[in-house]
């Protein structure tokens, strides 16, 4: 069996809810989950023996540990990478060479690359200590929201309604793969499957999508991703670390939230 702990944020709920689909489709693989909310996550210490452990107490259910020191891969889903930092500039400032919105202050071009820049790699270097560059470890960044979330419910993304957001994500993807070339870690950027456009993720496989009928979505509904996300997610992964493709595949039909996570 190859084994493969997939840990992270709130993100990870996909990948539990796809569990049975995975499991079905890699019968040789044998998968393991510790999830906690971001800042928890973040938090964590992962000790000389192996063991990451939370340092605050987790929701009613999870675990507060995982015995990393059995598996032979290990996917660390969910990850930022400082794109907040893009949404609160883009935000505030009109950038000089793209579309003007009105701001009542401009930043250039190369302002906004130096500074993604300088976030991406503190960002890279604390992740770097995280798991102290374990090689097992592929990190993936934070899903894009769907590409039919409402403008109200966009604030952390709030780049991608810019006209020039394409080039706005080349920018910060540009940066990611920079930085993580540096580190002993995997990094594992958005298969083309999983995009609608640069920044933005398909409608279908978002969580708002398999909402039980007469359910209203959230924000979060429009930024976490369901059980078909995460099992083409994880084809992706198989595919490409693991060298193995999917046999039966197992469509989900689920409606309703079971990693217990709730909207992070």
């Amino acid at each position: 069996m190859i084994r493969v702990a997939i840990i992270g944020n709130s993100h990870v709920g996909a990948y539990l809810t796809a569990r049975e689909a995975i499991e079905a489709a890699f019968p040789s693989v044998e998968l393991s989950f510790f999830a906690l909310p971001r800042h928890s996550f973040s938090s964590c210490v992962y000790d000389a023996e192996g063991v990451l452990s939370a340092q605050e107490a987790p929701k009613t259910g999870l675990p507060d540990r995982i015995d990393l020191r059995e598996v032979d891969h290990i996917l660390m889903v969910g990850q930022s990478f400082a794109r907040e930092g893009l949404a609160r500039l883009v935000q505030d400032f009109d950038v000089l060479g793209l579309t003007q919105r009105a701001r009542a202050r401009s930043v250039s071009q190369a302002l906004v690359t130096e500074y993604l820049d300088f976030r991406v790699e503190r960002y890279c270097r604390k992740l770097a200590r995280f798991l102290r560059e374990d090689p097992r470890c592929v990190v993936a960044p934070a899903p894009f929201p769907a590409a039919n979330m409402p403008a109200t419910a966009n604030t952390p993304s709030s780049w991608l309604d810019h006209p020039d957001a394409d080039l706005l994500t080349k920018i910060w993807s540009d940066a990611v793969l920079w930085h993580m070339s540096s580190l002993n870690y995997g990094l594992m950027m958005q298969p083309d499957c999983l995009m609608a456009s640069p920044g933005r993720s398909p409608d279908m496989f978002c969580r708002a999508a398999s909402l039980a009928d007469g359910q209203t979505p959230t924000a979060a509904d429009f930024t976490h991703m369901n059980a078909d996300y995460g099992l083409a997610h994880f084809t992706g992964f198989a595919h490409h670390w693991l060298g193995l493709e999917p046999g039966a595949r197992t469509p989900s039909s689920s409606k309703e939230h079971h990693d217990g996570l709730g909207s992070q």
